[in-house]
């Protein structure tokens, strides 16, 4: 083909000469051309979310902070377009560090990566850092040992390989920790975005809010709703509607080192997946990674449950709501195990039963979900049968977790009642009161913890491997079994979707008969890392 054409249009000529010949190419090579589709149509890996709301500071009384549930909009926002999302409310340190580190683990590499926080935030020496509720700060040095660097979270999101960042601040507050070493609260610094970042903050560096971030997050919320808009108009339109609002009294700034267009929507990987789909979004290592990085998802065989690897860490077991929980005791989690990021559905149980290893134990359903659904009307005896099975399947000892490993995982590093905060509200967990009851959801109904795990709250009641006892005294301080060996009476987990707000906390506990299959009762399982 020649082509001849005035200069003007010698730029399209080329372009038909250049398409004529990577058609004749892939003509000549038709596995090229079949790869070549495969790579463009392929989507993006599912993104993961994180969104941390701290309020309850224990230094320096509490901030204007806008409710919680306007971080549980955001995150049920974000789920609805596809994200994996943890929320977590009042982090201290070791805890806000943990729910981080379990977050960025869990980025898969291609994909988009957002982080939200709510709370203070403090400039110190150039740099900016987000502090914890037990925060006890008195000078710059302190904000740099207590706090944790924006920077340092964008570099960890980077070093995972997250294609597009994406950070949003609601801490340009006035903060009662700078009056001790400063004239004046400064708002948060400067802050440099690393290559292919976008960030939103609720002010300017230097300039700080008085009052909630209602106005915010609303403004947020109302523009993230939008169809299919890109990701910095969905920010830009945000930062005029906050300054609008307040008459200019409150600008936030967006800040995008993007090189394409990104579309939060279609660029989280999963945007038209339902509900119940998303516990199984993306493809899914076989065996756990050599690092046991914390947050990583992984599965044994194509039919085990899928195990998210939960970090060491410490915390507070019990509560002094009841004399069963009781006393309240510190436990150390010495080292990370893998746990259920689900609780065992009826699909998996029916595999046992198919192979012989459930002693033909066929629960009723009730008319629910018989796939994604968790089972239920299992006794301690028959989760062992299973767990059993399961070993022998695929090679690896699995078990029921001990009372202290459960109720780490299930709060993932909060403090307060639920792992979202002290208040049931709704859209958190399927119990009466919480906006579900009646009857089980399918796994990944509602958002998962810090830690990557659904339905802790709520749902189904899991069992546990302790014997029952009447409160902690003499418990150990290991996260192992408190009382093993034969007993009548076990533990179970969390409450179900037929139980009130008070019984589906982090800490309640109920015993039942071991061999009692109760239609509320199933269980989720444990496997010990190498």
């Amino acid at each position: 083909m020649y082509c001849h054409a005035p200069a003007g249009f010698m730029r399209a000529c080329l372009m038909v000469l250049l398409s004529l010949v990577i058609s004749l190419a892939l003509e000549a090579q038709p596995g090229l051309a079949q790869a070549t589709d495969e790579m463009t149509d392929a989507p993006p890996p599912p993104g993961s979310a994180l969104v941390i709301d701290n309020a309850a500071y224990a230094s320096g009384g509490l901030p204007s902070a806008p409710a919680l549930s306007s971080a549980q909009s955001l995150a049920r926002e974000l789920t609805r377009i596809g994200f994996n999302v943890g929320i977590a409310a009042n982090l201290r340190q070791n805890a806000m560090r943990g729910a981080i580190n379990a977050f960025t683990g869990a980025i898969k590499p291609g994909s988009a990566a957002l982080f939200f926080f709510s709370g203070y935030g403090v400039e110190a020496k150039g740099a900016t850092y987000l502090i914890p509720i037990d925060a006890n700060i008195w000078t710059e040095a302190d904000v740099r040992d207590q706090g944790i660097s924006v920077d340092a979270i964008l570099a960890a999101m980077d070093k995972a390989g997250a294609k597009v960042k994406i950070m949003i601040l609601d801490a340009s507050r006035r903060n009662p920790f700078e009056r001790r070493f400063r004239s004046l609260s400064g708002g948060l610094g400067a802050i440099d975005p690393p290559p292919q970042t976008l960030l939103l903050s609720s002010a300017e560096p230097g300039k700080v809010v008085d009052g909630d971030g209602n106005i915010f997050i609303g403004e947020l919320l109302k523009e993230l709703r939008s169809p299919d808009a890109r990701a910095d108009d969905v920010f830009n339109h945000t930062r005029l509607g906050v300054a609008r609002a307040t008459s200019n009294q409150q600008t936030p700034v967006v800040k995008s080192t993007l090189t394409e267009p990104f579309f939060l929507k279609s660029g989280s990987g999963t945007p038209d997946l339902p509900a119940d789909a998303k516990a199984d979004a993306g493809a899914v290592q076989l065996g756990p990674p050599q690092d046991a990085k914390p947050g990583a998802v992984f599965r044994d065989c194509a039919a085990c449950p899928e195990l998210v690897i939960v970090p060491a860490g410490d915390f507070a077991m019990g509560s002094q709501d009841f004399a069963a929980e009781q006393p309240v005791h510190s436990v150390t989690i010495g080292q990370p195990f893998a746990i259920g990021r689900g609780e065992v559905t009826f699909a998996q149980w029916d595999a046992c039963v198919a192979d012989g290893g459930c002693a033909g134990w066929r629960p009723d359903d009730r008319g629910r979900d018989h796939n994604d659904g968790p089972v239920g009307e299992v006794s301690w005896s028959d989760a062992h049968r299973f767990l059993d099975w399961l070993s022998r399947k695929s090679g690896h000892p699995y078990r029921l977790p001990s009372e202290a490993e459960w109720e780490y995982a299930a709060r993932a590093g909060a403090p307060t009642r639920f792992w979202w905060g002290d208040e049931a509200g709704s859209g958190h967990a399927n119990c009466r009161g919480c906006g579900g009851g009646g009857q089980p959801s399918p796994a990944g109904s509602y958002p998962a913890n810090a830690f990557g795990l659904f339905d802790t709250a709520g749902n189904i009641a899991e069992w546990v491997e302790d014997c029952w006892s009447e409160n902690y005294e003499g418990a150990p301080h290991d996260g192992g079994v408190a009382h093993d060996g034969p007993c009548k009476q076990r533990v179970v987990r969390g409450g179900s979707f037929d139980a009130g707000p008070r019984y589906v906390r982090s800490a309640s506990r109920f015993l039942y008969d071991a061999e009692l299959r109760y239609y509320t009762n199933g269980f989720r399982i444990v496997r010990d890392l190498p």
